[in-house]
């Protein structure tokens, strides 16, 4: 029978799970478990997902981390590695076989931002893709930029909830039908509900997320009015947040989750509804197989979490090919080395990361402020030991701005932490919005995770000693293109705001002139009292607060 939360938590807190079998019976009361090889009684037919989400433009090989395998450290994923292996995995299948892209490929490294996302345009689209759904990212370059590349996309391109704000005319269609071999399926794209509102106001004007109005009543119409077999919702809305959707609105059969880039290794079950996150980078391929019977009802499905290894996967030659004549202008300079690091700079941790401890020590190192900000990125591939280029410092932070420099005072910092914090990990999924966690230099942060709104923070120390609500403290962060003067790193009301003479980018250039060799390491920044010191989910924490949860990091 499918796992609860808890006995999933106690298997995935050892490692990687291999996948299995889920036997649904047609009411969905309950589940047995079968092997891959036993046959469900009645006459069946089969029906494969290959999902794949959250590549941020990482067109190329790269290392990727696998905690608990060994080396940790891998190379992974690529467009033409990611073609062969879905190519592999059609020729592998007994029945219909759809692709779904789950978005947040545009943006993610120098080449995509120094190109405003046309590396991208022939590589994804020899995938190919049957349906795609934008994620928050696909407005970096402003609306314009973003419908043209959207237009330009060989897959159906749908979202439910992206509306012009003025007219509240939908943008996309709500749900794309797709038909092979006589099944029919909809899916029904749904990006980050937050979005518009999290992002920078120029990325994202006249663009609107927020809405679901009519989403009950138009799940309804595709059953009873377009006979669909299924209804597949394609989200980039997080995985605790797609756990929430299906429980509102049980009609999906299916949902292929992505945003949080959580690496699921076993399907997850809400009342009918299967629902995986296939990770992202490209590292990864999501399968899921369903046996449909005569009444088109899920009676046995399997998911596996399929790695794109370079060790076992080669390159399809003519996607290799169009990646290499799209990045051919902007390799000089993507691989230009900058510094040298001594120990990997890294971006998973939900909490603090060594690649986020990095960049704002470089931004508190040129601004001479007592904190510096970044935002709670997830997105990021890692550095291993050795030599930096200008690329990597792209794919950790792939846009270039202005430095803000203010101040605030005590009580005001403690009122921003105590937002973000409701926004990464609330209880409530229709609250949660955003990356991770906040990121500093000069700052050390002590909280408590299950304490609730307004009373996470426990303890803050800014320069060793304890904030002093009645201080003012000089900050610094990027500039949010659009944002009004006196906002920072999303802290509202910052005084006397002014520029810095450098951008981020050219910050951490000086800083590698000034430190030539950096071995940044996690330092207890930032941390809380009821959780592990490493947290690499922010679903394995909002599910009754379990170590490990529904993903396959090996905590």
């Amino acid at each position: 029978m499918p796992l609860t939360r808890r006995e999933f938590a106690a298997l995935t807190a050892g490692g990687i799970l291999s996948s299995q079998w889920l036997v649904k019976p047609s009411a969905y009361a309950e589940a047995k478990a079968t092997s891959p090889d036993s046959q469900p009684a009645e006459t069946t037919r089969s029906v494969t997902l290959l999902h794949f989400t959250d590549t941020h433009a990482q067109l190329e090989t790269h290392w990727d981390y696998l905690p608990g395998q060994l080396p940790a450290f891998q190379q992974m994923g690529g467009f033409a590695r990611l073609k062969t292996a879905i190519d592999r995995e059609i020729k592998a299948s007994q029945g219909p076989v759809f692709v779904a892209d789950g978005g947040d490929e545009f943006q993610g490294s120098g080449p995509a931002a120094w190109s405003r996302g046309e590396v991208i345009l022939d590589p994804l689209n020899a995938l190919g893709a049957d349906v795609f759904v934008p994620g928050n990212w696909e407005p970096v370059y402003g609306p314009a930029r973003f419908r043209e590349l959207m237009s330009r996309l060989k897959a159906q391109v749908t979202c439910f909830n992206f509306h012009e704000k003025s007219t509240g005319h939908r943008i996309f269609p709500p749900a794309s039908i797709i038909e092979k071999d006589g099944c029919r399926i909809a899916f029904v794209g749904l990006t980050d509900l937050k979005a518009s509102d999290r992002h920078s106001p120029d990325e994202f004007a006249g663009l609107d997320t927020s809405r679901l109005n009519g989403l009950s009543e138009f799940l309804n119409d595709l059953k009873s009015k377009e006979r669909v077999t299924l209804i597949v919702g394609l989200f980039h809305t997080g995985l605790t947040v797609a756990r929430y959707l299906a429980r509102e609105f049980p009609k999906f059969d299916i949902i292929l989750s992505g945003h949080t880039h959580e690496r699921t290794t076993q399907s997850i079950i809400e009342g009918k509804t299967i629902i995986v996150e296939s990770a992202g980078m490209g590292s990864f391929l999501g399968r899921l197989d369903v046996e449909l019977n005569a009444g088109n009802e899920i009676v046995a499905h399997r998911f596996r979490l399929i790695e794109v290894s370079a060790a076992n996967t080669p390159e399809n030659p003519v996607v290799k090919q169009l990646v290499d004549e799209n990045l051919k202008p902007y390799r000089e300079r993507a691989n230009t080395v900058v510094g040298r690091t001594v120990t990997p700079i890294m971006r998973y941790d939900v909490l603090e990361t060594s690649a986020d401890d990095f960049i704002t020590d470089a931004l508190r190192d040129e601004t001479n402020v007592d904190i510096a900000f970044s935002n709670g990125f997830r997105f990021g591939l890692p550095i291993p030991a050795g030599n930096i280029t200008v690329g990597d410092l792209w794919n950790l932070l792939p846009m270039d701005a202005r430095i803000k420099v203010g101040w605030v005072t005590g009580r005001q910092l403690k009122d921003y932490l105590e937002n973000e914090l409701e926004l990464v990990y609330s209880p409530d999924p229709k609250r949660l919005s955003g990356g991770w966690g906040p990121r500093a230099s000069g700052m050390m942060m002590r909280y408590s995770m299950r304490a609730g709104q307004g009373k996470r923070v426990q303890e803050v120390h800014v320069g060793g000693k304890i904030l002093d609500e009645t201080e003012r403290y000089t900050v610094a962060s990027c500039e949010r293109s659009g944002e009004p003067l006196d906002v920072i790193c999303r802290i509202r009301g910052v005084h006397d705001v002014t520029f810095a003479p450098q951008t981020i980018h050219q910050a951490l250039i000086t800083y590698f002139q000034k430190h030539p060799v950096i071995s940044p390491s996690r330092e207890g920044r930032a941390y809380a009292d009821d959780l592990a010191p490493v947290v690499f989910s922010q679903d394995s924490i909002l599910s009754e607060g379990q170590r490990g949860s529904y993903q396959a990091w090996g905590m």
